[in-house]
Formats: C-alpha cells, structure tokens, sequence
C-alpha cells in the first residue's frame, strides 16, 4: 500500500506542521471510525472540564478501533475535530494528536461547535484510514 503525504509548493504550510494538505492512497480497504468521544470502556466521560485529558481518551479509542480493523495511526488519512473551544483544543489537544500521529500526519479538518450530544465532552474525532 501506498500513502502519500504532501504539502504541495505554492500551498501555505500547515498550522504548526499539524496536518498534510493532501494524502494519497493506493490500499484497497477504507476504515471509517465513527465520532469517538472521551469514554471509557463502561461509557463514562473521561476528563469532565479538561480537554487534554479528553483528547487521550479519544486517542486511545481510536487506537483500538483502528486496532480492531487491522490499522494503525500510520495508516489514518483524515481526521475531523469537533470542539467547543478551538483556542482550548490547539493549546492542549493538538499537541496530544501531533504526538499519536508523529511523523504520519493525516489531512485534518478543525470545526468549532456550539454543543456536542454529551453535555460533558469537550471535542470529538473521527477518522479514515486506508489499509490494504
């Protein structure tokens, strides 16, 4: 399989080198991972009021999932954030995702919401990942 990530010249470079502008793929199965949230196993909120404690949860769900479907970090090609406060998400939960993904950045898009289902989260993230 193959994935390519770029930032093609003449583009702006990504917000501190978070994200690619542009992946793309060859594999031959696409893992779509629904909106995972700050639960834990038994569907409590992890981290009430604190988005960096929420945004590992939600990695580690997402690692799971991805797990479960055969892929790994390296293979997620898009990711979308939903948060309530963006200013709160790049200061305390961008540099969480920058370190799951490490050098494997996937396009990502950032939205700031006025309300996620649970009155307790702070942000959610989906994910796609290519595998073959």
């Amino acid at each position: 399989m193959a994935l390519n990530r770029m930032n093609p010249d003449g583009m702006y470079t990504p917000n501190k080198g978070i994200y690619s502008q542009v992946v793309t793929s060859t594999g031959a199965t696409t893992v779509h991972v629904a909106g995972t949230v700050s639960f834990d196993k038994d569907a409590n909120v992890v981290g009430v009021g604190d988005m960096k404690a929420q945004t590992c949860q939600i990695l580690d769900n997402l690692r799971i999932s991805l797990e479960a479907a055969g892929a790994l970090p390296a293979d997620v090609v898009r990711i979308n954030v939903y948060t309530l406060n963006t200013d709160d998400y790049v200061a305390n939960g961008a540099p969480e995702v920058i370190a799951f993904f490490g050098d494997s950045k996937p396009c990502s898009t950032t939205v700031q919401v006025s309300r996620l289902v649970h009155p307790d989260w702070l942000v959610e993230i989906e994910a796609t990942a290519v595998i073959d």
